[in-house]
């Protein structure tokens, strides 16, 4: 991020922080486990819209997101969007050009969330449902860009939705797991071990609430 992005991004983080941590209650698990430094790929779960802003007012570093890009239609929202350095990914193919970027932001030494569920996820096929169906690559891009992956559970962050909410404090939560590196695994190129170790770990992160 230049100067000025990085400016916005800290006026709008201060902001969230506000909303979830004054408004309501996040309770913070294992922050201590964020990298302080290095390419590092967040994969989260999805519930809500309000997840990505969540995420990043709970993360103590810069955080950019991959997004989808029905949400870069608008100029107004595409310019709020690219001004705290999200970029966009369509959905409905496999996109090189987001992965290629996501992997060049990770190898400059950045931050970058993804939602392998592929969008809001609530029902059983979901990660905290417990049978997670992710969409394909998160692993290829952390192990093209040799980033270190931090599995990430968000909880209850859809009671905003509700109005009487925004008066009684309800908490939500954020709980980072353990990170981990793909390109430890002794179980080289087999695409369906990284796959694999990757649904595990963020399965493991449920546990750790």
């Amino acid at each position: 991020m230049g100067i000025g992005s990085r400016l916005f991004y800290g006026f709008w983080k201060l902001c969230f922080t506000f909303v979830f941590r004054v408004i309501f209650r996040t309770r913070l698990v294992g922050r201590e486990r964020i990298p302080r430094e290095g390419g590092l790929l967040l994969v989260c779960n999805h519930i809500s819209f309000a997840d990505p802003p969540m995420l990043g007012a709970a993360t103590t570093r810069p955080v950019e997101f991959m997004a989808m890009v029905e949400l870069f239609r608008h100029p107004v929202l595409r310019a709020l969007m690219r001004g705290v350095g999200t970029f966009p990914v369509d959905r409905s193919r496999v996109d090189h050009a987001a992965a290629g970027e996501a992997i060049r932001r990770l190898k400059a030494g950045r931050c970058v969330a993804i939602f392998p569920e592929g969008g809001i996820r609530l029902a059983k096929q979901s990660v905290l449902g417990g049978d997670p169906v992710l969409k394909p690559g998160a692993e290829a891009i952390a192990l093209l860009s040799n980033a270190t992956i931090l599995p990430v559970i968000i909880r209850d962050s859809r009671k905003p939705y509700v109005a009487r909410n925004w008066f009684r404090r309800e908490t939500m939560s954020v709980t980072f797991g353990r990170p981990f590196c793909l390109l430890k695994l002794k179980a080289h190129h087999d695409k369906d071990v990284y796959a694999q170790t990757l649904r595990e770990q963020l399965l493991k992160t449920v546990e750790l609430n």
